[in-house]
């Protein structure tokens, strides 16, 4: 009986492991050994990048993003195609951004970058969440205002941040 009982004991054991383990591989948010990233203040090399990527749109300048982004990198945005991709994807949604400002006749057009609250990084990656601001006057003199974020994932490739994900999530994305 007793043997019985040890050997229910050690399997019963047995599983609550297995189940602790693979409760931490479907949450890693909970499991500090699997996930090396944490929040912590941007880093100065990080954000220069992310600013130069933003600003570029201001005056379309395709010079300034023409070396930011990893050789498969993806940006995202609400005016079509949608995608880029490649590294050129900067260089391609800012095209795009200068094709919808002139398709909508935008004038002073500008993007200004908001307080970042969500920053995680490991080792040799980046996430953040850059909240931004887009505004302009409309041909009616009306004033123009897109909010929304950007969430950008960086690579640190020889020693240099690149951009391999830019995703713009408008204000109106996340309404509930």
């Amino acid at each position: 009986m007793i043997k019985k009982s040890a050997l229910i004991l050690f399997l019963c054991l047995i599983v609550a492991s297995s189940v602790v383990k693979a409760k931490g591989r479907l949450n890693p948010i909970n499991n500090a050994a699997l996930v090396r990233a944490t929040d912590t203040v941007p880093n100065a090399d990080v954000m220069e990048v992310v600013r130069l990527a933003i600003y570029a749109a201001n005056d379309f300048n395709i010079q300034a993003v023409a070396n930011l982004y990893t050789p498969n990198a993806v940006v995202a945005d609400d005016e079509p195609p949608y995608s880029w991709n490649g590294p050129t994807a900067g260089i391609q949604w800012i095209n795009a951004v200068e094709k919808a400002v002139k398709d909508y006749h935008i004038s002073k057009f500008k993007g200004t970058i908001e307080s970042v609250k969500v920053y995680q990084q490991t080792s040799e990656n980046v996430y953040v969440v850059v909240p931004v601001n887009y505004s302009g006057n409309l041909p009616d003199h009306a004033h123009f205002s897109a909010r929304g974020a950007f969430t950008f994932v960086l690579r640190q490739i020889n020693d240099k941040w690149l951009i391999k994900s830019q995703v713009w999530m408008p204000e109106k994305g996340i309404e509930y």
